[in-house]
């Protein structure tokens, strides 16, 4: 994957980017554990499935939303590519934990 800006060419190989767009989506307290990211790059435009852990009881439509902008808005400042299309798999939830004085 290449980004040409006004001083030069960037190079982001195909894993590096998957490994940016993961991390951007880990970010996000709401999400549990690691996130698995695919993707495909055409040129500087990419689009993106990210499988993931939501912790319960947040509200995914809401979640989904939020982090679709947060990795477009991320990967974009990271890398140059411009993701056009975040698809979002919830493949698990997780009971968040509770506090300490909650299980008393």
């Amino acid at each position: 994957m290449n980004t040409t800006s006004g001083r030069g060419d960037t190079i982001v190989s195909d894993r590096a980017f998957i490994k940016i767009t993961e991390q951007a989506a880990a970010e996000d307290d709401r999400v549990a554990g690691r996130p698995h990211a695919s993707g495909s790059v055409s040129g500087c435009v990419a689009a993106v499935h990210l499988d993931l852990a939501v912790r319960y009881p947040a509200p995914v439509p809401e979640l989904a939303s939020e982090l679709r902008e947060h990795v477009r808005s991320r990967v974009r400042d990271l890398t140059g590519i411009t993701i056009e299309n975040v698809d979002i798999e919830v493949v698990r939830l997780v009971p968040a934990q509770r506090r300490a004085e909650e299980r008393s």
